[in-house]
């Protein structure tokens, strides 16, 4: 998988300088087509990464409801960061500030019932 997206990288740069000479608005095009098909290698991959989730939870006996908002957590973070970089190489700086900010808001909104139950098992342990 890591060739696939390494290989995909290099031949969207390779493709950007190429592109940057001539057609500077394909360049960009260039760079949000590379991006997307790089980010679809990464969601087939990122099965893996719930299977393993999902392992540890049985492992350590760990509700599912503590492993489902893990990973939509690193799920945000991901897309986010993702649609940032996308922004940002379209010359959106500002754009992609923003959805920066609104990302970390929708992480600290699905981390909050992590805390609070992390609270009480603070709380009842005192």
């Amino acid at each position: 998988m890591i060739i696939k997206i390494l290989g995909v990288g290099i031949v969207t740069i390779i493709i950007n300088i190429i592109l940057k000479e001539y057609k500077s608005d394909f360049a960009v095009l260039a760079n949000i087509c590379g991006g997307l098909i790089i980010f679809m290698l990464c969601i087939n991959a990122f099965d893996g990464l719930i299977d393993e989730f999902l392992a540890i939870e049985s492992i350590a006996n760990v509700k599912f409801n503590m492993v489902k908002p893990i990973i939509k957590v690193i799920s945000i973070g991901y897309v986010t960061e993702f649609t940032a970089d996308l922004a940002e190489d379209s010359g959106n700086k500002s754009i992609a500030d923003k959805i920066i900010v609104g990302g970390k808001i929708a992480i600290c909104l699905m981390a909050m019932p992590m805390v609070k139950t992390m609270i009480s098992a603070i709380i009842s342990l005192i």
